[in-house]
């Protein structure tokens, strides 16, 4: 697998040499390798976070990539260590849910338990276990030479996305704020289609709509109505607006600052998307 690239995600950030050091055991087992940092600034702990961020990033790297994942605050536990066949891609990190979102719909094809027989620390895998195990299929190693097959991935919940009764509006949730401020929702993937806004769901269980954009306003929990535009200059400096973001989700900002600020919005909040 010799043109593949080994993607990093992490909690561990820049300040300490956590993420460094994967990356060295990684040139020390398989020299040449491409490294791709994806984020180290998740907040620690956040599965739910990274999760999201592995499905935001998948579509975007090369057929054979390795995503290495770590964040892992059961570390030392008994989670599993596992490594993931997927659909043309692999995965490496904790069993803990980090992988549920990049997987819908393209695997795991197979799945093992990561056994790697060199003493380690209880308390970091990243460098012990997972960086070793992503190079060595970045190499080109077989999958089952990491370890026995293991059944059953563990899932996280996913956020809320559904249709109204009415089906008038669709109801969603505030995920997370981006380091601008923009408050990213679970209300997608959305497209526009002439004079159409069309929803082809991202998550499982919701069924597809489309709806006239010019009716779309959202609905914020505390009452606050907001226009849908196309982008930021579409309303004045300081003025708030909805979009449809590059990863064609719904979200909220305001032209030149910050949405999470001036609403003082919470992750988990529920938000609409109506146009009755």
């Amino acid at each position: 697998m010799a043109d593949a690239c080994i993607a990093l995600l992490s909690d561990f950030g820049s300040q300490d040499a956590y993420a460094g050091v994967m990356k060295g055991v990684i040139a020390k087992r398989a020299p040449g390798i491409q490294l791709i940092d994806i984020t180290h600034e998740i907040r620690p702990g956040d599965i739910r976070q990274a999760a999201f961020r592995l499905w935001q990033a998948r579509p975007y790297f090369p057929e054979k990539t390795v995503f290495l994942a770590v964040v892992d605050p059961g570390v030392g536990t008994s989670r599993k260590p596992v490594a993931i066949r997927g659909e043309g891609f692999f995965c490496v990190g904790p069993d803990n849910g980090i992988f549920t979102y990049m997987l819908e719909g393209r695997g795991p094809a197979a799945t093992v338990q990561i056994r790697i027989d060199e003493p380690g620390s209880n308390t970091f895998h990243g460098r012990d276990v997972f960086a070793t195990a992503a190079a060595l299929l970045a190499a080109g190693a077989e999958l089952e030479r990491l370890g026995p097959p293991v059944e059953g991935l563990l899932s996280l919940a996913w956020p809320r996305l559904s249709i109204s009764k009415r089906r008038d509006a669709i109801i969603g949730e505030m995920m997370f704020a981006d380091r601008f401020g923009n408050m990213v929702t679970s209300i997608g993937a959305l497209t526009r289609i002439g004079d159409l806004l069309r929803l082809r769901p991202w998550t499982p269980g919701c069924e597809p709509c489309e709806f006239p954009a010019s009716k779309a306003r959202v609905v914020m929990g505390h009452g606050q109505r907001l226009p849908v535009r196309q982008t930021f200059a579409d309303v004045p400096v300081g003025k708030a607006l909805a979009y449809v973001g590059s990863d064609s989700l719904l979200e909220i900002g305001v032209n030149q600052g910050s949405a999470a600020d001036a609403f003082g919005l919470l992750t988990g909040a529920e938000i609409s998307l109506t146009w009755g």
